[in-house]
Formats: structure tokens, C-alpha cells, sequence
């Protein structure tokens, strides 16, 4: 069996049951139990974990969905055989907004993120949005505004969940002006493909395939600095500019797709 999808949002998704986003989460859930899918909705990020959880239950329910909230409130709750065998029994998973740390530091380690990584090693659907985004990459960005991006110790980073190999994610990109601090994260580390999400857009990730295609509202930016000839980061000091050659940026919009094995776009007028 083929590893599921893995959908991730950049933030204020359209609140509509024909949202295609949601939609398209909808759809890979009900490949698995065709009329009445079950979502597991993991509001972990959150610090209002009730409300975010019912936000998105109701939603779902208007598609057509059951939904089961899995929000374990420590690390040990996380390692439960109780709520490792209720993950086992959805659908689909959905991690809400919030604080990406929040994810990463009580579910690293678990019974349950190991029952969520054996449910999509079989198939099943993983979808985030937001913080529930940034975290599915191996390297994921902890803190750190885009003001003063472009000086060296200002943006942090740390390990995601890993669903997504050598990529950086980051959310509500245009809107939020955060250009400047994916583009240092990418000088720092130019073997991870920057990934910029916009919000109400969605990358929907085939990792067998080495491909994600847009769908959604607004743009993803993608940031690459595999052809960087030149930059100054390993020889300043914290608080220094950096400058550097050779990045390259795509921009992407809905029916687009990103070929991650040749780094290459695809764009509906050409992609047959």
C-alpha cells in the first residue's frame, strides 16, 4: 500500500463546506470508509484546544464526516494505549492551528505519533494547518519575526515530526510578510526546499511520488538554494547582515505543481 498524502495549509482557511481544501481532505478520508469517514482532529497546538477542536468538527460534520478529538493534555496521556487505539481508528488526522513547539514537544517520542506515522505508512491522510503545517517537516522553525530576518541568530529552529524529507515550511506567508525569514532559513540550510504558504492554500504532498501540486485562494512561494554559488554565513557574527548569490523563487498558484526530485514547477498551461 502507498503512503498517504499529506495537505498542508497556510492559515484562515475559508470557512465553507465547499471549501476545495477541505474538500479535498474530505475526499481522502472517505477513500477509506466510503459515506461516513472519520476524522481525527488533533487541536494539540492551540491554547483554546475545546473551541479549535468544535470549530472544526462542525465543519467536517457539514461535509459528510464523523470526527474524533485526540488532544492528549501531557506526555504521558500521549504514550496511553487509550488514545493510541483511538488514532488507530480513524480516517484521516487534522492538526489545528496554534503553537507548532507545542505539537513537537508532547508528541515526540509517543504511542501516538507512532500510531499516526503507522496510519500513513498504510495510506491514511495527515492534514494541518497552520502551526499543524509547519511542523510536518523535518526541520521547522521555532520562532523568530520577519523584521530583522535577514540577520544572522535572529530565526531558531529545531526538528519537525519529519513526514516531509529536507523542506521547511512556513505559513500565512504573504500576509504576514515572512519572505525574508524563509529565505535565511534556506541560506542556513540550502539542502531543505522553503516552502511558503499562503493562507486559504494548500500544498498536497505525494512524498512516494516526490511531487506536491497548490490548491487554494492565494500563492505558495517556493525558496531554493541548492544553486547558491555564494553567501557570508558561516563568517559573521549574530546580528550581522547576510547576503548571498544564486537563490532561486518560484510562485506558485492553484493547479500548479512542484516536482521535488528535479526541483522543478509545473504550471497548468503546460502540465499535461
Amino acid at each position: 500500500m502507498s503512503k498517504g498524502l499529506l495537505i498542508t495549509i497556510g492559515g484562515n482557511i475559508g470557512w465553507s463546506e465547499s471549501n476545495p481544501i477541505l474538500m479535498e481532505i474530505f475526499e481522502k478520508a472517505d477513500e477509506f470508509d466510503e459515506g461516513k469517514p472519520n476524522i481525527g482532529i488533533l487541536p494539540i497546538a492551540s491554547q483554546e484546544p475545546d473551541k479549535s477542536a468544535k470549530r472544526y468538527s462542525d465543519i467536517f460534520k457539514k461535509l459528510g464526516a464523523d470526527s474524533t478529538v485526540l488532544n492528549p493534555e501531557n506526555r504521558s496521556e500521549a504514550n496511553s494505549t487509550e488514545i493510541a487505539t483511538k488514532a488507530s481508528e480513524v480516517d484521516a488526522f487534522f492538526f489545528t492551528g496554534g503553537t507548532q513547539l507545542r505539537i513537537t514537544t508532547l508528541l515526540g517520542g509517543t504511542e501516538l505519533l507512532a500510531t499516526i506515522r503507522k496510519k500513513h505508512d498504510q495510506g491514511t491522510l495527515i492534514s494541518g494547518t497552520s502551526a499543524g503545517s509547519v511542523c510536518m517537516a523535518d526541520l521547522m522553525i521555532s520562532f523568530g519575526e520577519s523584521e530583522n530576518a535577514l540577520m544572522t541568530g535572529v530565526v531558531e529552529l529545531t526538528r519537525g515530526l519529519n513526514f516531509i524529507p529536507n523542506v521547511v515550511l512556513d505559513t500565512h506567508f504573504t500576509v504576514r510578510g515572512r519572505f525574508p525569514r524563509l529565505v535565511h532559513v534556506v541560506v542556513e540550510n540550502p539542502v531543505s526546499l522553503g516552502v511558503g504558504l499562503g493562507e486559504d492554500t494548500a500544498s498536497v504532498w505525494d512524498i512516494e511520488k516526490k511531487e506536491f501540486r497548490v490548491i487554494g485562494s492565494r500563492n505558495i512561494v517556493v525558496i531554493d538554494g541548492k544553486n547558491i554559488t555564494h553567501t557570508n554565513v558561516s563568517e559573521i557574527k549574530a546580528d550581522e547582515p547576510l547576503h548571498a548569490e544564486g537563490i532561486t523563487v518560484h510562485i506558485l498558484s492553484d493547479g500548479c505543481a512542484f516536482d521535488l526530485a528535479e526541483r522543478k514547477p509545473w504550471f497548468p498551461e503546460n502540465h499535461h
